[in-house]
């Protein structure tokens, strides 16, 4: 829990995208660590518009969101799709809100700064009102790999996602649900039934690559300030409800001394060190469901002494997510970015 709620001020805040799993989500984590929030709006769309929904912070009732009258919001989170992010991102930004968006539409803008707290919270002081949320997969990976990076200097990785189906929101928690209890239930959220089955391919075709595997591959060279770094991903739906995992074969130019480097991420912030695999002590995303601390363990040797091996559970609705999305708005607060007017614009 951050110490936003001893700096004194409270926001109006909105949540795009307030019915989904990550939007729900959003809600709980703001109510969890007591960010102030002093008016709490939820927009979802027009079928969802009026109806009262129990929430940490009462009950709140759905509203739609109108052009013609844009809401004045301190901060604005958006758990949406990129069309809704690129309409009203925009829109809210000029109106004044600084805007927080989990959709990967400002993810490769040069004025949306893409961050995870603990690994390039610096970057926010060149926001322009608009801060991407990288993907659910990117941020557990970062947190992880920039710390050993500052000991023994990143050379390339290569790392392969196991991606929950709640990566595909609730229609895919549904869709896994339906499939496992008929064995002929046709599939719909994926290509492919995804109960008792693996999919080695999730989103759009770019170029061979999945679209998880680009957003992987530039986020993560983009936070890290390495943007030629070597990097070789493969990304797989499981069928597992919540809780992403990588398995992460890295190089360093510097000899890595294991012992060293299992201190180097047990001190990490946002960190839980799991690494006992002779007593079945190791991150699954079954344990990370619910937390929002990344897990790391199965830490070996891999290659050589410049290289290492481990694995990476986190639950993508909280750190992947909501969490990481409430934490940037953490920092910006603590750096009294928030509740104040702002100089600088959309370029």
């Amino acid at each position: 829990m951050g110490d936003v709620a001893k700096i004194g001020v409270r926001l109006n805040v909105g949540i795009i995208g307030a019915t989904g799993i990550v939007g729900k989500t959003l809600v709980r984590v703001l109510r969890e660590r007591e960010f102030p929030v002093s008016d709490l709006h939820l927009y979802a769309s027009p079928e969802s518009e009026g109806k009262w929904v129990e929430t940490p912070f009462g009950q709140l009732c759905i509203e739609r969101l109108n052009k013609r009258k844009i809401p004045n919001h301190e901060l604005v989170f958006i758990a949406a799709d990129n069309d809704t992010a690129r309409f009203w991102g925009i829109r809210f930004a000029h109106r004044g809100a600084i805007v927080i968006d989990k959709s990967s539409y400002f993810r490769n803008k040069a004025y949306a700064p893409l961050v995870v707290p603990e690994v390039n919270a610096d970057v926010l002081d060149n926001h322009h009102r608009i801060i991407a949320n990288p993907n659910c997969t990117t941020i557990p990976l970062v947190t992880a790999l920039s710390p050993l990076n500052g000991a023994y200097k990143l050379k390339g990785f290569t790392a392969v996602s196991f991606q929950s189906v709640s990566g595909a929101g609730k229609d895919g928690m549904i869709a896994l649900g339906r499939e496992l209890e008929d064995d002929n239930a046709e599939p719909t959220t994926f290509p492919h039934r995804i109960a008792y089955n693996v999919i080695p391919w999730i989103g759009s075709n770019s170029s061979g690559f999945s679209g998880e595997e680009k957003k992987m591959i530039n986020e993560t060279r983009r936070i890290l300030a390495l943007p030629r770094l070597p990097i070789r991903a493969t990304s797989v739906r499981v069928p597992v409800l919540i809780g992403h995992s990588l398995a992460v074969h890295a190089d360093f130019k510097l000899s890595v001394n294991i012992k060293r480097a299992r201190e180097i991420l047990d001190e990490a912030p946002g960190v839980t060190l799991i690494d006992d695999p002779e007593n079945n002590q190791y991150p699954m995303p079954l344990n990370a469901a619910g937390r929002d601390d990344v897990l790391i363990g199965r830490i070996r040797r891999d290659r050589g002494r410049h290289s290492l091996a481990f694995w990476i559970s986190a639950d993508n609705l909280r750190k992947g997510a909501a969490t990481n999305a409430v934490q940037i708005a953490e920092v910006l607060l603590a750096n009294k970015a928030l509740g104040k007017p702002l100089d600088n614009s959309i370029p």
